[in-house]
């Protein structure tokens, strides 16, 4: 019973210490002209990585809205289809371009989402350091005011200041001014609509065109099936009306499910990005099945074609034997 009791001891002492672990984030720093202290960035997002937050930073020379939706999804914090992992939290600067953004998860959504306060943690904490040229101290403290964001959520209609626009400072920046960060989320919004849109319309013609092509094929494989029973022995024909029969019925199954795909689709008003990757995803099985069904039917054409080859080489050895 001691020893029970000192194993489940230690087990409890094991868990403790990797609660830490396990709650700790992941922090991305992209600074290819070495901007930051790095070492400054980890201390001041390190309150964020402990609630398990995903944190990317990101300072670059040229860029833009469709430049930071790039690296989000290169970083895996966003899908192409627009989805924000939940727990991220980042902050983007473009120098050139003169543009600043912070974006973040549903995870934050009652610290940054009310009250348009990432905005105003934009434009209070992020871009002052900026327009300084003090890159570090821009970042670290947005970093801290999303932080205390976090332990102290905005009150719904609390309202925000609405600062003055930014002065270039020396060497500094002038970030977007008000409204910028909402543009650019109708831009990401805008842009994860339309590529949702394209995959779907790719994913369905590219199963469609495969579908019609079947049918074709099947049309050819029955026009010629008419004439097996005249033309090969009974066991192949068995065994080619059998293999045609389970090519048919797996056709017509893919066929069901496009159809079936087609009118899910049709039901929703107004389908989400989510519902119409999910059809994509759908027709995409579809097409899979098609291309399986192809290689069947292709067994049926290629054992048709040894058949009539071996009718032909029947037939030319009887007339050889009669010429004989």
């Amino acid at each position: 019973m001691r020893q029970l009791i000192r194993l489940a001891a230690a087990a409890a002492l094991l868990l403790l210490l990797a609660v830490p672990a396990l709650a700790q984030g992941q922090l991305i720093i992209r600074d290819p002209g070495g901007r930051l202290d790095r070492n400054a960035v980890e201390r001041a997002a390190r309150p964020l990585l402990n609630r398990g937050a995903a944190v990317a930073v990101y300072v670059v020379e040229e860029g833009g809205p469709d430049d930071f939706t790039e690296r989000l999804v290169d970083d895996g914090l966003q899908r192409s289809d627009g989805a924000f992992r939940t727990n991220a939290i980042a902050i983007y600067v473009a120098l050139n371009q003169r543009y600043s953004e912070i974006s973040y998860g549903d995870d934050w959504n009652a610290a940054l989402e009310v009250n348009d306060n990432a905005e105003y943690i934009r434009t209070t904490a992020l871009n002052p350091g900026l327009s300084a040229g003090d890159f570090t101290r821009g970042v670290t403290t947005a970093l801290g005011a999303i932080e205390e964001s976090i332990k102290n959520p905005p009150q719904p209609g609390g309202g925000i200041n609405d600062p003055t626009p930014i002065v270039v400072g020396l060497g500094g920046l002038a970030a977007l001014g008000a409204g910028g960060y909402a543009l650019a989320r109708q831009r990401r919004a805008a842009k994860a609509r339309a590529t949702a849109q394209q995959r779907l319309k790719d994913a369905r013609e590219g199963a469609g065109a495969l579908i019609t092509a079947l049918g074709q094929r099947f049309n050819a494989a029955a026009e010629k099936a008419k004439y097996d029973r005249v033309s090969y022995p009974p066991a192949e024909v068995e065994r080619l009306s059998q293999l045609q029969r389970a090519a048919s019925d797996r056709f017509a199954a893919a066929q069901l499910r496009f159809k079936e795909t087609a009118e899910q689709l049709e039901r929703r008003e107004k389908p989400t990005n989510e519902q119409l990757l999910q059809a994509a995803a759908a027709y995409d099985e579809v097409a899979a099945e098609a291309k399986a069904v192809g290689e069947d039917l292709a067994v049926v054409e290629r054992l048709r074609a040894e058949l009539d080859q071996q009718a032909r080489q029947a037939r030319e050895e009887v007339e050889r034997a009669k010429k004989a």
